[in-house]
């Protein structure tokens, strides 16, 4: 990537000419001239120095830092797809798992690619629902496993259930509601239980990681919805019934390679399986 445009991101990032020069491994003079033949390029400045040590980016500033992030993404793409090109016999392969899955099945998955796919190497991105699935929709995931009936082009994406999911109620009822950000599958049925159970929250909170809603139900701080699957044994929970056993979800992209996705489904659904065999 252009030297300049990386140097820009460091600073914007920092906010310092010298904690980025020491991140990038050059001096601080460096850092200011890359940045200065970078406004000059573009005509304008990219930051205002109120002080010696302190900077704030302008208008123009902000609009390229958005732009230099996304060339930073094509850049790192475009590298590994020629990377891929060039190599026939390795290839990359990109999933994506929502959070619950994710702390389900990580660890036995990529124990067991590690051990069993040695010309494979792998992308993994951990999100919610909804953002696996508009990355599947753009083509930067293969694969995904996602915990919501989330409507796709089939010309595009093949949807197909696996698994059923048991979500359960836990936590202390102090009036407050901890509640997965929007977009999750969790937030999903939690806002519907909600609403069918008649129950209006004091107060709620809203996280976007399912281990630090757990620890805030530890310490008594309130009530959540979970998957059944990540509690440990003997955890205390409350029952929410059939209505309220969900559908896991494999996508994958029409497109893929059907060799390697003949390989590595069969893994995952295996997985799966094994996670949530005690569903009814």
């Amino acid at each position: 990537m252009n030297t300049e445009l990386l140097t820009f991101i460091y600073v914007y990032e920092s906010h310092s000419f010298s904690i980025a020069a020491r991140e990038l491994f050059v001096t601080q003079p460096t850092v200011s001239l890359r940045i200065s033949q970078l406004e000059k390029e573009l005509g304008t400045d990219l930051f205002v120095r109120t002080n010696r040590h302190d900077i704030t980016p302008t208008n123009a500033g902000k609009l390229l830092y958005k732009q230099a992030i996304q060339l930073r993404q094509l850049w790192q793409n475009t590298r590994d797809e020629i990377r891929y090109v060039d190599n026939r016999d390795q290839h990359l392969i990109r999933i994506g798992l929502s959070q619950t899955l994710a702390e389900t099945i990580m660890t036995s998955f990529v124990t067991q690619i590690q051990n069993q796919f040695n010309n494979f190497d792998w992308n993994i991105t951990v999100d919610n629902s909804d953002t696996v699935s508009k990355l599947m929709a753009q083509k930067k995931l293969d694969i995904g496993i996602i915990e919501k009936p989330i409507l796709t082009d089939t010309n595009t994406i093949t949807r197909k259930e696996i698994a059923p999911d048991q979500l359960v109620r836990i936590g202390k009822n102090t009036g407050t509601w901890l509640i997965r950000e929007q977009g999750s599958g969790i937030e999903h049925y939690t806002r519907l239980y909600l609403r069918e159970a008649d129950i209006m929250p004091q107060h709620t909170i809203v996280l976007n990681r399912n281990d630090l809603i757990r620890e805030l139900v530890d310490q008594g701080l309130g009530e959540t919805i979970v998957s059944k699957s990540i509690l440990p044994k003997n955890y205390p929970y409350q029952e929410l019934g059939p209505h309220f056993v969900r559908a896991l979800y494999l996508l994958h992209l029409n497109n893929f390679d059907k060799n390697i996705l003949n390989v590595i489904s069969p893994l995952l659904l295996k997985l799966v399986a094994q996670t949530y065999r005690d569903v009814k």
